[in-house]
């Protein structure tokens, strides 16, 4: 599902969201959040590392880190899926 290049997660995300940069992430609404959100629901939280995963939390989230790549995996997607 990545590219050939391995991506940071959150390089994953924007590409899935079709955003041209990275910095426009946080700000994806409609159907790019459901892009996103669903490019997200595929992968597996070993797909990425414990790390990528609470990056994605902080910045686009500005959560705390979690514990686990599962624990952090759930919080984004929880937080993907409100409005």
């Amino acid at each position: 599902m990545r590219t050939k290049k391995k991506d940071s997660l959150l390089e994953f995300m924007a590409v899935q969201a079709g955003c041209a940069y990275l910095s426009d992430l946080p700000r994806i609404s409609g159907r790019q959040l459901a892009k996103a959100r669903q490019a997200l629901e595929q992968l597996p939280p070993e797909a990425a590392t414990l790390q990528e995963w609470n990056d994605a939390l902080d910045y686009l989230i500005h959560a705390p880190p979690e514990e686990t790549a599962q624990a952090a995996r759930e919080r984004l997607l929880s937080a993907l899926a409100r409005p």
